[in-house]
């Protein structure tokens, strides 16, 4: 098996990042938007026939994570002003912004783009070649408990909330007609994401948050738009993942 070794950011510890399906040991073939060099662990899959899959392994360099202010609740928008249908309509072209500028256009994602920013993380998206976003609203915020939204804020926590961000991110871009029912997105090696996929593509939940916007275009990956935040208890643990 094949391994390529990657650093999209700047890990609070080492973790396996990578997107398959539970239930195949194939990977996707050439024809898909992910790269057959950029995937997932030996038994992972999407949605391809090839026989041999790659592992992108995501190392931890020891990187020494800086104070930053603590944000409060009250400077961040926690409403959604565009209706979703109408999100990046006024946008000609998206394609011609990369995936971080283009969500920083759309007025429903400012919290989102606020606590990107916030985490320093700019510069670890800005070393892929493409990527996959999955873009909670300013609404999506809102629902978590205040109490727990305040602690993410805390300068103190800055690892904890990368951690959740880096959970909102795949280093490859996927669109939503390569997700299927019963994939998994790895976080670690017995812990991951569950996507649940409906009838035609339809009602794609990841970690418990919907999709509600999908196939957002940029120059370098695509942005979902989801309706919850992805946080830590989404993450479920498990042996033999990727089975």
């Amino acid at each position: 098996m094949k391994k390529r070794t990657i650093i999209p950011m700047a890990l609070a510890a080492t973790m396996l990042f990578g997107f398959g399906c539970a239930s195949s040991s194939d990977t996707m073939d050439d024809t898909t938007a992910m790269d057959s060099d950029m995937t997932m662990s030996e038994t992972q899959t999407m949605a391809g026939n090839t026989e041999d899959a790659d592992a992108v392994v995501v190392e931890e360099s020891v990187v020494a994570v800086a104070p930053v202010a603590t944000l409060s609740t009250t400077s961040l928008s926690l409403e959604n002003t565009v209706e979703i249908d109408n999100m990046f309509e006024n946008i000609d072209d998206t394609e011609q912004y990369d995936v971080l500028e283009l969500a920083k256009m759309e007025p429903n994602l400012s919290t989102f783009v606020t606590l990107m920013e916030q985490a320093n993380l700019k510069s670890d998206l800005d070393r892929l070649e493409e990527y996959t976003l999955f873009a909670p609203t300013n609404e999506a915020f809102a629902k978590i408990p205040k109490e727990k939204l305040e602690s993410l804020l805390l300068s103190e926590n800055k690892a904890q909330l990368m951690r959740v961000l880096q959970a909102h991110v795949l280093p490859s871009e996927v669109s939503s007609m390569q997700f299927q029912n019963n994939s998994r997105i790895q976080m670690s090696e017995d812990s991951y994401i569950p996507v649940e996929v409906g009838v035609n593509n339809t009602n794609i939940r990841v970690g418990g948050a919907q999709v509600i916007r999908p196939n957002i275009e940029g120059s370098n990956g695509v942005i979902h738009v989801i309706d919850s935040v992805i946080l830590p208890e989404d993450v479920q643990e498990g042996d033999n993942v990727g089975y």
